[in-house]
């Protein structure tokens, strides 16, 4: 019972960090593009922006990538989780049946990363 406790605190920890980093940058971002006076100009259209154009222009604090960053820690954020079920199912509870699942899911979640859509 006290290995379940721990390992929710854990998913729920990783839920809130991913979340709440994600708000943190779209802010900052939205933030920055007001501070520069952009009012009533509409958010610019910047069109797909990969993880490491999004990177490097949030280390230089342009606005557009970090509300991009934003966004993309938002949608690794349930990759992250099903990590994190994955460790806390087989070094935490030693349940190995659903470590396996996990591990499954990932595999999938993994694959659907770099397979494109079908159209």
């Amino acid at each position: 019972m006290q290995a379940t406790v721990k390992a929710e605190k854990i998913i729920v920890n990783i839920l809130r960090l991913g979340s709440g980093l994600s708000v943190v940058l779209m802010t900052a971002g939205i933030g920055l593009f007001l501070a520069r006076g952009n009012f009533g100009l509409g958010i610019p259209h910047v069109g797909f922006m990969g993880f490491r154009r999004a990177l490097t222009g949030s280390l230089v604090l342009e606005p557009g990538p970090l509300m991009s960053l934003g966004i993309i820690v938002l949608l690794l954020t349930p990759f992250f989780r099903v990590v994190g079920t994955l460790v806390t199912f087989w070094l935490v509870e030693k349940d190995y049946k659903y470590a396996l699942i996990s591990l499954g899911v990932l595999v999938i979640l993994t694959v659907s990363f770099f397979v494109p859509g079908i159209k």
